[in-house]
């Protein structure tokens, strides 16, 4: 792979990661300082979820029935063009209209994006995990950077940031590989992916690992808060999740190439378990510190590993369709469903028990990991 193709894939993500560590963690704030209650910002958060199970099958759709590229830098610019509306006026209305636009395109290029760079690494060598990496330190940088900057300027700089992010990554987009041509005769159609067991079992897994993370995303915080942790500790724990994250990225390859995906899979799952019930039972700090690094496996070899499983399940003029189901399943199904129960559940059963239903729904994504291992080698090898 040559450095031009490398740094655009590698700035695109850099850019897409980091407009997301302005939306989540500073967009409620942005709202709840314009005057928005919970409730509202609760809406908010509910329908971009929403746009996010129905939307990337759309446009994966759309991409492998004509000009993957196209539909990458089409969604990027509309993204952008639409995060203005925020800019338009404060009311709730306003905001909810904007939020559904900019979440439908927003959407739109990341598992296309996927797709086309496990075609180049593929083709030409390199890394995914040393190109994907870059997502994450765009979302560090963002997370911690725009905390004071805020602080000086105001919450006002939350939108602007925003619109120049996917401005810059709009940019990178036009310059993307144009990932390789199939034949546009070819069926793509969901209906003949979903026919395969392999695929139905491994979005199952995905959904599962997802849903799993539901507590430790929408409530870890408050129950470290809860516990008389302070906000630099907390801050300090998450970016060391993150950090865990990146560092199995940067080694990837290796790891992968040793033990396979198909056990990498199973035993990100298996550590997931280990995580959930380490928070379920302690907050020890030794025990707390152990199940932030899990953070590596739950979360980064498991990520690795289902890009590079849907592409090789994957026909080849299906690619985007099927990593645009992976992230509607696992980020969108499975992540939704595992933050609004743990909403229902947080105040009503308490954090240990909560955790430790998560880690039951880790150990069912065991089961369902082996039987989706299984269906993939008899499928690829028999």
């Amino acid at each position: 792979m040559n450095p031009g193709t490398y740094w655009t894939l590698s700035g695109f993500y850099a850019c897409y990661f980091a407009v997301l560590g302005v939306w989540i963690p500073y967009w409620p704030l942005y709202m709840a300082d314009l005057g928005h209650t919970s409730e509202s910002i609760g809406v908010l958060t509910a329908l971009a979820l929403g746009i996010k199970v129905l939307a990337p099958p759309i446009w994966g759709g759309l991409a492998d029935r004509g000009s993957r590229h196209r539909v990458i830098v089409l969604t990027s610019f509309a993204a952008c063009a639409a995060s203005t509306l925020f800019l338009a006026g404060s009311s709730l209305p306003l905001m909810l209209t904007a939020a559904v636009v900019y979440s439908f395109f927003h959407t739109g290029p990341l598992s296309l994006v996927e797709a086309t760079t496990m075609e180049t690494v593929t083709r030409y060598g390199g890394e995914y995990g040393n190109i994907r990496l870059w997502g994450s330190w765009g979302f560090i940088l963002l997370s911690l950077g725009l905390g004071p900057i805020t602080d000086y300027w105001g919450m006002g700089v939350v939108p602007f940031t925003l619109i120049f992010l996917l401005a810059a990554g709009s940019g990178f987009a036009l310059f993307l590989p144009k990932g390789e041509p199939h034949p546009t005769q070819v069926d793509v159609s969901s209906r003949k992916l979903f026919h395969r067991s392999e695929v139905r079992w491994f979005y199952l897994t995905a959904l599962l690992m997802q849903f799993s993370h539901g507590a430790y995303y929408g409530f870890m915080s408050i129950y470290l808060e809860n516990n008389g942790f302070s906000k630099t500790a907390i801050g300090l724990l998450w970016s060391l999740g993150v950090l865990a994250e990146v560092l199995f990225m940067m080694r990837s390859g290796p790891v992968l190439a040793r033990f396979g995906l198909s056990a990498v899979l199973t035993g990100s799952l298996v550590l997931a378990t280990v995580r959930w019930g380490i928070y379920s039972v302690t907050l020890f700090w030794p025990l707390l510190i152990f199940g932030q690094i899990l953070h590596a496996a739950t979360f980064g070899a498991f990520h690795v590993a289902s890009v590079q499983r849907v592409f090789s399940m994957a026909p080849h003029a299906s690619r985007g369709t099927a990593q645009a189901w992976y992230s509607a399943f696992s980020f969108g199904v499975g992540g939704g469903m595992g933050l609004l129960m743990s909403g229902f559940l947080f105040e009503r059963i308490g954090a240990e028990a909560l955790f430790g239903l998560m880690a039951l729904a880790a150990g069912l994504g065991v089961i369902v990991s082996l039987r989706a291992s299984h269906t993939f080698a008899r499928s690829h090898h028999g």
